[in-house]
């Protein structure tokens, strides 16, 4: 894989962590972050692992010729094994995408970036993805090499998201405290509001 050629990918289906895909999370960043993590299943989970490591190694085989030394790096994986509050293994995969909200170009230049959402049937939407929700993320992996810590890694930057079941933020949970009332009842047309809990075009068709 050359350097300045980067790879999409479409994750499985799977569930929302702490989203922030509307609007980004500018708690470290001024210029804010979206990001989201996936819970995936461990069967589900493995060609997505199975592409990391073969760009990792890819990618450190390739920054070897320049440096014979990065052969020696360590990985930075993008994922890590899901615990219970217990501190037991589930064996699920959590997996973590982010995204800049702005990118400073050489030029002097800012992109505003985005992070295009579309429902079940690829049309765009702009609901707001809760936690629980369960979706389907297309995204670029960006390998690099951190002298610092001595490792090579990959970055997964998504540049869109397929709702496949949505949890509106607090709905699910919140909606138990009431019991069955007569009056307005929502349709398909009419969604509450709600707030958030927490470089590359990817078209619709992708999904």
């Amino acid at each position: 894989m050359a350097a300045n050629k980067k790879q999409q990918i479409v994750t499985p289906r799977a569930i929302a962590v702490y989203p922030w895909l509307n609007t980004p999370d500018t708690k470290f960043s001024s210029d804010g972050e979206f990001k989201v993590t996936l819970k995936i299943g461990p069967d589900e989970a493995q060609p997505l692992i199975q592409k990391i490591g073969e760009v990792i190694e890819e990618y450190r085989n390739e920054q070897t010729q320049k440096d014979p030394k990065i052969a020696r790096y360590s990985d930075m994986l993008p994922y890590e094994d899901e615990v219970d509050d217990q501190g037991n293994l589930t064996g699920n995969y959590l997996f973590k995408f982010k995204q800049k909200a702005k990118i400073h170009t050489k030029d002097g230049r800012t992109i505003d970036m985005k992070i295009a959402l579309y429902d079940a049937q690829r049309t765009p939407t702009d609901v707001i993805v809760g936690g629980g929700s369960e979706i389907k993320v297309a995204a670029t992996l960006w390998p690099y090499v951190l002298p610092t810590t001595k490792s090579v890694g990959v970055s997964l930057r998504p540049s869109a998201v397929q709702i496949l079941s949505l949890v509106s933020v607090g709905g699910s949970k919140m909606a138990d405290l009431f019991a069955d009332e007569d009056g307005f009842v929502a349709n398909s047309n009419s969604a509450p509001a709600s707030v958030n809990d927490e470089e590359e075009d990817i078209d619709a068709a992708d999904f």
